[in-house]
């Protein structure tokens, strides 16, 4: 560990050295270390997990904040150059506005549980002032829920003010929303259409596979209702993606599932492996194994297979976009995934409230710190079992993912 710990903080000394110089290549020598040290900080990390603790690596958890704090008090201005520099390669430039907990559905494999909660417009105006007040030239606001369709005014209010707010600092603002698409209506689709969103529609795929998983409230059949809508989106000319859950109950299906839904027509579909449930050997052998013949087919097919693209990130447990609840607090995306209790997740990842945040980037985390940050909230019991699993899995496709060599 003496060795592992001597490497770690001569790689932080030299982005430190680097960055005091305040030379512009001195910050992109500065980044490449930083980068490095992320990576070996997960894997030891990881490895340390393993082996019954995390030891002194929690030490080293949102590090990046200690660094600019020692420039600052050494007497380097801490202009936009030194925190993009510093801030610069960790997080993520996503802002996700959850404007609603209600939902139609009751999805077995959902963590974000039903209470009555709705973003108000104040709190959505703070969380789009808070986000393009971001160090970034491109930024993306996603919309989340519950189901943001049944809160569509904010949806609307949110994306103007981004809009202006944009237009006003010369940066670029995405929109993206997460839709199960019951309540998609062509005056909704005029508005993505004309202001350039991007959507993701859930659908596990056939008629059994999303009935099973994706259960109504009050037990309701609304599959021709879910058909028609999804119908509708595809023809009306917005980029799309379909995104369909898989369990270890139904991954055997997989590739069945993904050869209905691109045959309606869908041009781009992605497979999501259920976070928070346990993969056993069998379970994760079968899903690489669909997971290749996926591949194969949608190389067939012409269909973009998302999860071989180079946005995916894995291992997905570890992804943490900054995340604006109904009341203001803002908390990472962190353990979502695994948390049953979403008021105690809530508590347990929140970061500040909006207004008052301070500078976005500056919350910005690393896979390190959301793995040390997870390892700190559930190292015991069942839930350190799901995590190491879930984690196994998305390292896993990260280093050999079923789709190379898949072909033939």
């Amino acid at each position: 560990m003496d060795a592992i710990e001597a490497r770690l903080k001569a790689l932080l000394a030299r982005a430190e050295d680097c960055l005091a110089r305040g030379a512009a290549s001195g910050a992109a020598q500065a980044r490449a270390c930083l980068e490095t040290l992320d990576r070996a900080l997960l894997a030891g990390l990881w490895r340390a997990e393993l082996a019954g603790g995390p030891g002194s690596f929690m030490d080293w958890l949102f590090y990046r904040k200690g660094l600019a704090r020692r420039l600052k008090a050494g007497g380097v201005r801490a202009d936009e150059d030194l925190l993009r520099a510093v801030h610069g390669g960790a997080g993520s430039p996503r802002l996700i506005l959850l404007v609603t907990h209600a939902c139609q559905l009751r999805c077995d494999y959902c963590r974000v549980r039903r209470y009555p909660a709705r973003m108000t417009p104040q709190v959505a105006d703070a969380g789009v002032r808070w986000l393009l007040g971001s160090l970034r030239s491109e930024v993306e606001l996603q919309f989340f829920g519950g189901e943001p369709l049944l809160a569509l005014d904010i949806v609307r209010r949110a994306t103007l003010l981004a809009e202006s707010l944009a237009s006003g600092r010369a940066k670029r603002v995405r929109f993206l929303l997460t839709t199960n698409g019951l309540s998609l209506s062509d005056k909704a689709l005029q508005f993505f259409r004309d202001h350039g969103f991007s959507l993701e529609f859930s659908c596990d795929g056939t008629y059994q596979t999303q009935l099973s998983q994706r259960k109504a409230a009050g037990g309701k059949d609304y599959y021709a209702r879910l058909s028609r809508n999804l119908e509708s989106l595809r023809a009306a000319d917005i980029p799309y993606q379909v995104i369909a859950v898989v369990t270890p109950e139904s991954v055997g299906r997989a590739q069945d599932e993904f050869r209905f839904l691109a045959g309606l027509g869908h041009r781009r579909i992605q497979l999501n492996y259920a976070l928070g449930r346990f993969w056993d050997k069998d379970a994760a052998k079968e899903l690489f194994r669909q997971m290749a013949a996926v591949s194969r087919l949608a190389a067939e097919s012409g269909v973009a297979f998302v999860n071989q693209e180079a946005a995916r990130r894995e291992p997905v447990v570890l992804n943490s976009e900054l995340t604006v609840d109904c009341d203001g607090g803002v908390f990472r995306e962190t353990g979502v995934c695994l948390e049953e209790d979403f008021r105690e997740m809530k508590r347990r990842f929140l970061v500040a409230r909006v207004p008052g945040a301070g500078l976005f980037d500056a919350h910005a985390s690393t896979q390190f710190d959301n793995l040390a940050l997870l390892i700190g909230a559930y190292g015991r019991g069942d839930l350190r079992k799901t995590l190491l699993n879930n984690l196994g899995i998305g390292l896993r496709f990260l280093r050999k993912p079923p789709w190379k060599g898949a072909a033939g």
